[in-house]
């Protein structure tokens, strides 16, 4: 759902909408009677928001989104914090066995679409190296650092700490690629580690 809305709407519009995964997963953890919903630091959590909306640079750029991008990238959203809750439950799991049965599922499902492109698109060597680094690192490697932190984590403190990720796409930017971020860029930066650091202070 996420890479299909990449085809709607700019990549800054699908970042910014996806992280109202947070507000989502602290929904599903209250509905499903696991957490109680944490009203006094919610408006932290829209602090991270608004942090998220600046360093993407999409205040500033204007972009526009269809109904279809966003209705996508919510989707994801909302599947992204189902799968946070069922990882919390599969604690006799070990982390690396919850990722391997998802590729393993996700072959099965994705197999006919996925050899399809693969024998009708020319690739590339070049392109074949990315698709196997995608997969054993930002798939295996990752989602088991993931799931290994969800089984640890409760649904309040994987909200909290769910903004950084858009920071650390800034700095990455900044040091692989050399882009500068602007100075509402840095501010928001600033706005979602005041965030958190606010958010995981015990009892505020």
């Amino acid at each position: 759902c996420l890479f299909t809305a990449y085809g709607y709407s700019s990549i800054a519009v699908a970042t910014v909408v996806y992280h109202v995964q947070p507000f989502i997963l602290l929904l599903l953890a209250a509905m499903l009677g696991q957490e109680a919903l944490p009203v006094r630091k919610l408006p932290w959590l829209l602090l991270a928001l608004i942090g998220v909306a600046l360093s993407s640079g999409l205040l500033q750029g204007g972009h526009a989104a269809s109904a279809a991008g966003v209705l996508l990238t919510l989707a994801a959203a909302t599947l992204y914090a189902v799968a946070t809750l069922a990882t919390q439950r599969l604690k006799r799991l070990a982390p690396a066995q919850i990722a391997m049965l998802q590729m393993v599922i996700g072959v099965l499902a994705l197999a006919a679409p996925a050899w399809q492109l693969a024998t009708s698109a020319q690739f590339s060597a070049k392109a074949w190296a990315a698709v196997a680094v995608l997969g054993l690192v930002h798939t295996a490697w990752m989602y088991t650092l993931m799931y290994a932190a969800f089984q640890r984590l409760s649904a309040q403190a994987i909200a909290g700490l769910s903004f950084i990720y858009p920071v650390v796409a800034v700095l990455v930017d900044l040091l692989w690629f050399g882009h500068h971020p602007a100075p509402v860029q840095a501010l928001g930066m600033v706005l979602i580690l005041l965030a958190v650091w606010a958010y995981r202070r015990p009892g505020k």
